[in-house]
């Protein structure tokens, strides 16, 4: 179990790889949007976790487990021989009484019914006494072998091997952390990129460790001028087009690959681009060629061309570049 200021933490997986982490359930507001008020990666918790506990399993921390499990041998013997005497006594008390209820006239009716339900009822309490102490008998912890001291001391060396062999489901690793484990609190310094576990351990003790983080990439996006004119593009022409105007103009993807149209359609749902559709009735205005327009506005013929690459007029490819004007 791990917490974070008093809270259970949730894990979340995240990426395509489905990695793992923590975070706190109370969330904040962070420029206007709900953020968790901690998030931080598994692997280095439970990693740093698994060392410390593996850690403790080693050799020296076997023979005091085999110490203490010796000195529970001894606490719990010398309970049990407290209930032999109790028996003990109580089969004393029962002989007494039945002594008593023999010796009795068997005129005295009276008597004789008291004595004999006190060596009834001593008879029972003796039941109840030997049925106590068996029960413990049965309870008391088993005595280990030289053979099996001997084994779970080299134990302690073969840990991590044992831990990290692929035979080890996470399944077991979790129920060994569990059983020597009471919870792990985090505490993350975004400032100082790193955290800082308390480990509590069954029975109290605490350990402390300190955690570097990894420093995250920063996010791999495209860049915003491409984006800026996909979205004037996404107005007039489908994707298809709009990836063979990014390509003569040699734009890249965030990972350096050619446009296509199924790229440029992924980068429009990403920044919900709108798509391209196509007017039920052709707009009005005269198709001029990229010359002709060149002329009438006395600019040159390359400006035109940057004009449409750019997303500033809209035009149809297949008739020398003509292009729509609306005069």
């Amino acid at each position: 179990m791990s917490r974070y200021s008093g809270r259970k933490l949730r894990t979340h997986y995240t990426g395509r790889t489905a990695s793992a982490g923590y975070h706190c359930s109370g969330r904040t507001i962070t420029n206007g949007r709900g953020a968790y008020c901690l998030s931080i990666g598994a692997t280095q918790v439970d990693d740093a976790t698994a060392l410390a506990v593996l850690a403790a399993l080693e050799p020296l921390g076997v023979e005091a487990a085999l110490a203490a499990a010796e000195r529970l041998e001894a606490d719990h013997d010398g309970a049990l021989a407290q209930w032999r005497l109790a028996v003990e006594r109580a089969s004393y008390e029962a002989q007494r009484a039945e002594r008593r209820y023999r010796a009795v006239d068997s005129q005295n009716r009276l008597v004789a019914r008291g004595l004999e339900a006190e060596w009834e009822n001593c008879l029972r309490e003796l039941d109840k006494t030997k049925a106590e102490l068996a029960q413990r008998e049965a309870l008391r912890p088993r005595t280990l072998g030289a053979d099996e001291r001997g084994r779970l001391l080299a134990l302690g060396a073969d840990l991590l091997t044992v831990w990290q062999t692929p035979s080890t489901s996470p399944r077991d690793k979790k129920e060994l952390l569990r059983a020597v484990l009471e919870e792990v609190l985090i505490t993350v310094f975004k400032d100082q990129n790193r955290a800082h576990l308390t480990l509590r351990w069954r029975g109290g003790a605490l350990n402390e460790i300190d955690l570097n983080l990894s420093r995250r990439r920063a996010a791999i996006r495209t860049d915003e001028d491409t984006v800026a004119l996909v979205r004037r593009l996404a107005d007039h022409y489908p994707d298809a087009v709009i990836a063979g105007i990014l390509n003569r103009q040699e734009r890249k993807t965030a990972y350096g690959h050619r446009f296509t149209a199924n790229l440029v359609g992924s980068l429009r749902k990403s920044w919900k681009i709108p798509c391209f559709e196509r007017p039920a009735t052709p707009p009005g205005g005269e198709l001029l060629t990229v010359a002709k327009i060149a002329s009438e506005l006395g600019v040159a013929a390359s400006t035109v061309h940057r004009w449409v690459n750019d997303g500033t007029i809209a035009g149809e490819q297949g008739r020398s570049l003509a292009y729509s004007s609306n005069r």
